[in-house]
């Protein structure tokens, strides 16, 4: 008696060496991972009092979830961090003012967020999801990342309570611009952005309320100071590009 097929479908050429790829590639990324978190645990962040409010007559409520950008990593105002340069582009462009609130941590990957009890997103109209470098360097699978983060944005809007919550997932940075790296890491380490960056565009694909905002491009000479990677540039251009989102 002949044994029947397997039923489940055989993964591509091109998605069986992938995966090799990254097998072979996954000690690359977790020693990547341990200087990653050396480096912010010594980096600047700001020191001031939190900025969350543009005046206005009737505020838009906003949320920014993320990882490092997200924390304010390389400037020392948080009037220079992402979230706050989004929240006062849209602000001024909405002629509303803006109220805002941030979830992050410098090592958030998206199942960590997934796992969360609350997002503090009770009457968010917009929310911001800024993540994906820790998850470059752990290697999270594409598969997981979309899993969850079509769960996130389902957990955010149900919990905004409102039914036109816009949730934006932005597209990684490249991380291996951001210092000096092998050529064998960088390019395990564009692989997998480009990797999770794909997966989140096909969830925002099929996902009502969510969009996939790729991150800007940039020319790397203008990105570095003095030979030093010019964080508060990358703040201010990743803000004038989510904010640009909302008038799609």
């Amino acid at each position: 008696m002949s044994s029947l097929p397997d039923a489940r479908p055989t993964p591509p050429p091109r998605s069986r060496l992938t995966d090799a790829l990254f097998a072979v590639g996954r000690p690359l990324l977790y020693v990547s991972f341990a200087l990653y978190q050396l480096e912010v645990r010594r980096n600047l962040y700001p020191r001031d009092a939190p900025v969350l409010r543009v005046a206005g007559v009737d505020p838009l409520r906003l949320l920014f979830v993320g990882d490092v950008a997200a924390s304010g990593h390389g400037v020392l105002s948080h009037g220079l961090t992402v979230a706050t340069r989004t929240a006062e582009h849209i602000a001024s462009e909405s002629n509303r003012g803006a109220v805002w609130s941030i979830v992050a941590e410098p090592d958030l990957t998206l199942r960590k967020l997934a796992s969360r009890r609350s997002f503090d997103a009770e009457g968010v109209e917009v929310a911001f999801l800024l993540l994906g470098i820790p998850d470059v360097l752990l290697s999270t699978r594409p598969e997981r990342w979309a899993a969850h983060l079509e769960t996130v944005t389902r957990r955010i809007q149900a919990e905004s309570g409102l039914r036109a919550c816009r949730v934006f997932i932005s597209g990684i940075p490249p991380l291996s611009d951001f210092r000096p790296i092998g050529m064998a890491v960088r390019r395990v380490i564009n692989q997998q952005v480009e990797r999770l960056n794909a997966a989140s565009a096909e969830v925002a694909a099929v996902t009502p309320g969510l969009t996939f905002v790729p991150f800007p491009t940039w020319r790397i000479g203008d990105m570095y100071i003095k030979r030093m990677f010019s964080w508060k540039t990358m703040h201010d251009a990743w803000a004038e590009t989510l904010a640009s989102s909302l008038r799609r």
